[in-house]
């Protein structure tokens, strides 16, 4: 993998605080820039979408993936930071698959079509 001719942005988790009067609130989300290579969704990724072993992070629930669009992207391992949602191709989605294979992470995006 020798392009990295896009760019998607990894979305941090929201900060939470506390105002002075103690209620908790949360903070926007902060995203940061790196670069990376599309690549194909095939057969075993579709099943692994399908199967119990997809599951977003912040609810740990199975991923319903109904009407979906998703996505794959390969970034340098050393760009991962464990973040859970991106912007990729104008669209805010859910960060479902994690996979590294040492020097390259591949990320499989999800997003529901309902939620527009």
């Amino acid at each position: 993998m020798s392009r990295w001719n896009d760019v998607i942005t990894l979305l941090a988790a929201p900060e939470k605080y506390q105002d002075d009067a103690g209620s908790w609130h949360e903070g926007e989300r902060v995203g940061r820039q790196v670069f990376c290579n599309p690549g194909i969704i095939g057969i075993m990724t579709m099943a692994q979408l399908r199967s119990s072993e997809a599951r977003t992070e912040n609810t740990r629930q199975p991923v319903d993936i109904g009407l979906t669009d998703a996505s794959m992207v390969y970034v340098r391992t050393v760009d991962y930071e464990g973040e859970d949602a991106c912007i990729y191709r104008g669209k805010e989605m859910d960060i479902t698959i994690v996979t590294s294979d040492g020097e390259n992470t591949k990320l499989v995006l999800h997003r529901n079509l309902g939620n527009d």
